[in-house]
């Protein structure tokens, strides 16, 4: 999962970046119209790993991860070469979700303005698509009059797209246009899921700002500033540091857990003395697929997968207790993949 870290000038981006991530990153900026990103993978934290790591004492234990990237500079025509913005498009289109930053703290003597500043940005993920979706109905429209080629079917669809463009609506709003089969090749910058960070400075008092937010979009609130330092300390000086403060667990993991909560994303885990690992898979996966997450030999040989879940396997204390206890199940391939299932799969090639 590769998640896109996008923000007005100033709303401290790469704070959050370093905060999310360990990471001393600078601020990205572009050099001779190329951009070199800020990158970095997170593990998402996972209690169940633990517990299947001290049952397995394997030789290796793989969370699942979230891979970061502070992409710097501005969509706006205003602020930006073309070039510029071509690139950044160019870096944003892969990611899976939008992290946009919000600033929320005094900055050059100019008081925050977060409602403002996540319109902004949001005009301009809706204006960035327009522009794309113009340019290419326009050459849909020469190819079906005159050389009677290309597929009206997605110039329809390009057209409603349009059409909700226009009215400064996000495309996320409407999937059954954004992630028709025809269009999902776009990979449209406002029909990606979004988590609004409001970037707080270290003293403000939480939950004292609240946006208004369209469907399909959630708000963290953050001290960027002050997280980026927890996250410099060794562990156990970031957890008496938050004792201290009556902090349970940091914002970033709050964010990070949330980030794959709302991409629709689940776990499953495979088990063994060499390692226990946790997979990432988009919910309602069938059982085929996600063994294709592991390797695609696995998902074309798949015969059966072997099921158990997290919760009996625990309570059994061994996966051969969970077996005796009738536990332990074969699946075929309509079965649905579930959040915690430890899978061991059968297959043939």
């Amino acid at each position: 999962m590769e998640i896109g870290i996008v923000g007005l000038p100033a709303s401290g981006k790469t704070t959050v970046f370093n905060a999310l991530t360990g990471s001393e990153a600078e601020v990205s900026a572009f050099k001779g119209g190329k951009k070199d990103p800020n990158l970095a993978v997170v593990q998402v934290p996972d209690q169940r790993l633990e517990k299947l790591s001290a049952m397995y004492n394997p030789k290796k234990t793989t969370p699942a991860q979230v891979r970061y990237v502070d992409i710097g500079g501005s969509l706006s025509a205003h602020d930006a070469k073309e070039s510029s913005i071509d690139e950044l498009l160019r870096l944003l289109r892969p990611v899976d979700a939008l992290v946009n930053v919000v600033r929320n703290f005094e900055f050059a003597g100019e008081q925050p303005t977060p409602q403002d500043d996540f319109d902004a940005l949001e005009s301009e993920l809706v204006f960035s698509d327009l522009m794309t979706v113009e340019k290419r109905v326009e050459k849909l429209e020469k190819e079906i009059t005159k050389a009677k080629k290309g597929n009206p079917k997605e110039l329809e669809l390009l057209q409603k797209a349009k059409e909700i463009l226009d009215g400064g609506k996000a495309l996320r709003a409407f999937p059954e246009i954004a992630t028709d089969p025809l269009l999902r090749g776009y990979a449209f910058l406002s029909a990606k899921p979004c988590i609004v960070v409001l970037n707080s400075h270290d003293n403000a008092e939480p939950g004292a700002v609240r946006l208004e937010l369209p469907d399909g979009v959630i708000m963290i609130e953050l001290k960027g500033r002050l997280e980026m330092e927890l996250s410099q300390l060794s562990d156990e000086e970031a957890e008496l540091f938050r004792e201290d403060m009556g902090l349970q667990e940091s914002a970033t993991s709050i964010l990070i857990r949330k980030s794959y909560e709302f991409l629709g994303l689940i776990s499953f885990f495979t088990v063994g003395p060499d390692e226990v690992k946790a997979w990432t898979i988009r919910r309602n996966t069938p059982a085929p697929r996600a063994a294709g997450v592991i390797h695609s030999d696995i998902e074309k040989g798949f015969i059966r997968a072997e099921v158990v879940s997290y919760e009996h396997l625990i309570g059994a204390g061994s996966h051969t207790a969970a077996q005796k206890a009738g536990n332990v199940r074969l699946e075929g391939k309509n079965y649905i993949v579930q959040d915690g299932d430890v899978i061991n799969f059968r297959f043939n090639v």
